[in-house]
């Protein structure tokens, strides 16, 4: 299993089927990034997106699928 990041920008699907991740919670990472709009994890929100959606769904993926860290 595997986490795929989907991340949807005013209503329209952007990230693709490669954006998966081994753990749920980097991936998670990823998604609030994006969604607030951080430069480095340490750092409050640069400004909100507007309009931007990010979340991550369970996969299940083949064992040869690479995966992000």
């Amino acid at each position: 299993m595997a986490f795929l990041l989907v991340v949807v920008v005013e209503g329209e699907t952007v990230s693709d089927n490669r954006m998966v991740f081994k753990s749920v919670y980097r991936c998670q990472e990823f998604a609030s990034a994006i969604e607030q709009g951080k430069w480095s994890p340490n750092d409050r929100p640069y400004y909100r997106q507007q309009n931007v959606t990010s979340y991550c769904i369970p996969r299940m993926v083949s064992k040869n699928t690479p995966l992000f860290e």
